[in-house]
């Protein structure tokens, strides 16, 4: 630092405080800066316990098939004399009562 006749001493004691504040501003916040790394390390670390490795089995499974039993043989003149007819079926009924939710509605 260059002194400054013409400056006034309590201008020069000025200047070098606001130097010193600023040199440990900048030395405070890498400071901060690396310890915040280093937890955030050891937080990542303390959260992932050793693990086992993950083992895959195969498992084999048969099937068992099951047979059905057959239909019961009918004759073909059986057929022929007896024609089988299907019962009509009823339509459904239509529900009355309002609807649970509606939307939309004002």
């Amino acid at each position: 630092m260059t002194v400054d006749p013409g400056r006034s001493p309590d201008a020069r004691a000025r200047d070098a405080a606001r130097a010193r504040l600023r040199r440990a501003t900048r030395v405070s916040v890498g400071a901060s800066l690396a310890l915040g790394g280093v937890l955030a390390t050891l937080a990542a670390g303390a959260t992932h316990t050793k693990k086992a490795p993950y083992v895959q089995r195969v498992v084999r499974r048969t099937r068992v098939l099951t047979v059905a039993p057959a239909p019961p043989l009918v004759a073909v003149a059986d057929q022929a004399a007896e024609p089988q007819t299907a019962a009509p079926v009823a339509p459904p009924t239509p529900s009355y009562a309002p609807p649970v939710v509606s939307s939309g509605g004002s």
